[in-house]
């Protein structure tokens, strides 16, 4: 507080602004909580993706984790499966609803105190897998059928996405399934 204010002054200014709040900008960017709470976020693209992003997965299940919070503006048929996870997870979800947000992130997992977390923001699945040399059909088929080639090759370069795909079976192949990589 200022010293040059009387106490009357610093209390009128508090009536018209409201009590002065630490770290207001960080905390309507990160849906309302401290940075250093977050323990992985996501944004709208992110969220809207197909599939899930097995690191959001891990941060649901991480000991720290104390809440799933969603923008309101995120469709809750696109975040269907984090609060499944969640709720799996015996970990509560709330949706946020303010209009002091700012930014694009959408969903955060969240702990109850600051967390050390080295990389808070998860890459794009799509910045992800190509650094680890999987194929662009691979990336963009998020939930398709995979013969045993790129199964494999998922496993081997990132075992963390197999959740996000089905491997044929061999019915698949008696009834003429083709996988993305021959299309």
């Amino acid at each position: 507080m200022n010293k040059n204010k009387s106490k009357l002054e610093e209390k009128i200014i508090e009536g018209i602004y409201g009590e002065p709040e630490l770290k207001r900008e960080e905390k309507k960017r990160f849906l309302g909580e401290f940075e250093e709470r977050v323990i992985r976020y996501l944004t709208y693209d992110q969220v809207m993706e197909p599939g899930i992003y097995p690191e959001i997965l891990e941060a649901i299940r991480d000991p720290e984790a104390k809440e799933l919070i969603i923008d309101r503006r995120v469709d809750l048929e696109a975040a269907h499966d984090y609060i499944k996870l969640a709720s799996e997870n015996d970990l509560p979800f709330r949706k946020i609803d303010s209009p002091e947000l700012k930014g694009d992130i959408a969903l955060v997992v969240v702990s109850d105190h600051a967390v050390e977390i080295g990389e808070r923001k998860v890459l794009s699945r799509k910045e992800r897998l190509r650094s680890r040399g999987i194929s662009d059909k691979i990336i963009k088929n998020v939930g398709a059928k995979l013969c045993d080639q790129c199964w494999s090759q998922l496993a081997r370069k990132a075992p963390e996405e197999l959740v996000n795909y089905e491997k044929m079976s061999w019915l698949d192949k008696i009834l003429g399934t083709e996988c993305i990589c021959k299309n």
